[in-house]
């Protein structure tokens, strides 16, 4: 009678023992999901931060109108200096021929 007492409470102990082995592979495995999910958090609060700094539609174009002002003032330096560069030749060619 305690023979076969034992033998069940063998049995028992190995069932128990499996059954706790997969709780615990369960959790483990539930805990690398609450992981990765605490990772993909962080990287979308700082995918936020960045996308906050990041300037606005109405400050690209208000950059983009500078830019095509500073554009049209260099021309117009380039086109002054041009000119002041063609004064410059016809003074010295003039000076080069009256050398005499």
């Amino acid at each position: 009678m305690f023979e076969s007492f034992k033998f069940n409470f063998l049995e028992a102990n190995w069932i128990v023992n499996t059954v706790l082995g997969i709780y615990i592979w369960f959790i483990k495995k539930q805990s690398a999901s609450s992981q990765e999910m605490l990772d993909l958090r962080v990287r979308v609060v700082e995918l936020e931060n960045t996308v906050r700094d990041m300037p606005s539609m109405v400050e690209l174009t208000r950059l983009e109108g500078q830019v095509e002002t500073i554009k049209s003032q260099l021309n117009a330096a380039n086109t002054s200096i041009g000119n002041v560069q063609k004064g410059v030749t016809r003074i010295e060619n003039y000076l080069l021929d009256n050398k005499k």
